[in-house]
């Protein structure tokens, strides 16, 4: 029964806000000036899907692949619901451009400004999210026109690419309670978008009667179709595309909407879940977005994790036997877990991914069971508030159920072997 999942991981950090002041110099503010015009022309001819305008934004050296990419980006994305679509400069100290890269160009002018593309899906998303943009833009005549959005030698900077980069895309919306919620996928994933939209409204309903619904109670589900997309659309966060699914977003602005909160299915989905388990890895991602305004990168990930299955796999009838096989059979032949997991056995594969994660999920089922639901929730919000220290974590446990870590393991163990035979 046990899937792989990840948990909600913050997107490579993507500049958060437009450039500010513009500078002083007179050099620098007209092109600065020149280079927003066609930031914003650009962003009009994608969102309109005009592949004439895109065709005139393209510079002339540009590789003819580049321009028929931008022109299939417009057209996939012309049955996206989105409420908005744009580019903007923002402050970064400028790399110069290298002379193997501008000089074959012959142009007036050669730039690779620091640019995010910022989007939003009508609907869910409160407040744009903003990924990165690797640009490439040449002057010529008076008229900046842009040369590439791939990689450019000695800048680190790399451009995110959505769905809608990888092929043609279908969009399915759902009505659920907190809104409209949005499938994207592509025609050959029809089957499994069509499972996740019907699981849609009773898993957001599922979370907030575990989480409560101090939450969007909406989400953005992407279904992608091979390992380079799910790369791409995860960023370098990606767990691997032999995971089920992984919940996204931006970094967490404390005080502010979560932007950018995305659920990705791996390409390998399609094949590898059943109705259950489409319904518990749903629930399980969606319990990442609803908490992901209290959650801190680097807690650990046992209680992110086991909190997850939890709410994924709570009021499915399902035996710890078939929720925790692994484990089960582990304890018979060696007897119960002795220790919490550490987050490397959740990212070394194999046998000890697998027994990670169903230990954190037993770990988060016995707290529930012994001390209930509203402590589990105490727990979590306690535990995932940042990195933890073994003294960290005692305290927490201490604080929170009354007694430490040495005792609550011993529990969790007996609880253990009990339900594992």
């Amino acid at each position: 029964m046990a899937l792989l999942t990840a948990c909600s991981a913050p997107v490579a950090d993507a500049p958060a806000s437009p450039a500010g002041e513009p500078p002083a110099n007179p050099y620098e503010e007209q092109r600065r000036e020149g280079v927003e015009q066609l930031l914003d022309r650009w962003a009009d001819a994608v969102r309109t899907n005009d592949a004439t305008a895109l065709a005139d934004l393209v510079d002339p050296a540009a590789a003819p692949e580049f321009l028929q990419a931008q022109i299939s980006r417009a057209d996939n994305l012309s049955g996206v619901p989105l409420s908005d679509w744009g580019y903007e400069l923002v402050d970064e100290p400028e790399t110069p451009v290298p002379s193997e890269v501008a000089s074959p160009l012959n142009a007036a002018d050669v730039w690779a400004p620091s640019v995010v593309l910022r989007y939003s899906i009508e609907g869910t998303d409160d407040v744009p999210t903003r990924r990165p943009v690797s640009l490439l833009v040449a002057e010529r005549g008076d008229r900046w026109r842009i040369v590439s959005d791939a990689d450019v030698a000695g800048i680190d900077r790399h451009t995110w690419r959505g769905p809608w980069d990888f092929g043609p895309v279908s969009t399915t919306q759902v009505s659920t309670a907190g809104g409209t919620s949005v499938v994207v996928a592509h025609p050959e994933q029809t089957a499994l978008a069509g499972a996740i939209a019907r699981e849609l409204p009773g898993a957001i309903d599922a979370v907030s009667g575990f989480w409560g619904e101090e939450w969007r109670r909406a989400a953005v589900v992407f279904v992608t179709g091979s390992p380079e997309e799910f790369a791409a659309v995860v960023g370098e966060n990606a767990a691997g595309a032999n995971v089920a699914a992984v919940s996204m977003s931006d970094k967490v602005d404390p005080g502010r909407p979560v932007a950018g909160q995305r659920v990705v299915f791996g390409p390998a989905a399609s094949d590898r879940l059943t109705e259950f388990t489409t319904r518990s890895v749903l629930r399980h991602e969606l319990t990442h977005v609803a908490a992901r305004s209290t959650t801190v990168d680097g807690s650990p990930m046992w209680m992110l994790e086991g909190f997850a299955d939890y709410s994924g796999y709570r009021d499915t009838g399902a035996s710890f036997g078939q929720l925790a096989p692994t484990l089960s059979r582990l304890v018979a032949v060696g007897g119960p877990p002795t220790v919490l997991p550490v987050d490397g056995d959740f990212t070394a594969g194999g046998t000890r991914s697998t027994l990670a994660y169903e230990a954190a999920w037993s770990v988060a089922a016995f707290v529930a069971e012994r001390f209930g639901e509203d402590a589990l929730r105490s727990l979590y919000e306690r535990m995932a508030d940042g990195p933890k220290s073994a003294a960290d974590v005692d305290r927490v446990f201490s604080e929170v159920l009354g007694t430490g870590t040495d005792d609550v393991v011993d529990q969790w163990g007996s609880w253990v072997a009990t339900q594992s035979r």
